[in-house]
């Protein structure tokens, strides 16, 4: 999986804050975003947090799944109502 950077830097400016600033609210740092946007992979845990704090539309609209499928994301967790675990 990996973040669609312009997409992300456009809704975190839509949200009123920078991509940098969005992504460790969601739990990467500064380093991960410079590695994300250089095309690095996106880890489950970040993923999982983007998942759950920006929810499931948003996050379908974020992530370039290449090989996975939503489906076989969300399995690597335990889902309660719409978090996963």
């Amino acid at each position: 999986m990996k973040l669609k950077i312009e997409e992300f830097e456009n809704y975190a400016k839509r949200s009123g804050m920078t991509a940098s600033t969005l992504l460790k609210k969601i739990g990467g740092g500064k380093l991960a975003y410079n590695q994300l946007k250089q095309g690095k992979a996106l880890g489950y845990d970040i993923a999982r947090n983007m998942y759950n704090a920006l929810g499931e539309w948003v996050f379908l609209t974020l992530i370039d799944f290449e090989e996975e499928t939503l489906d076989g994301f969300k399995s690597k967790f335990v889902q309660v109502g719409t978090k996963l675990y």
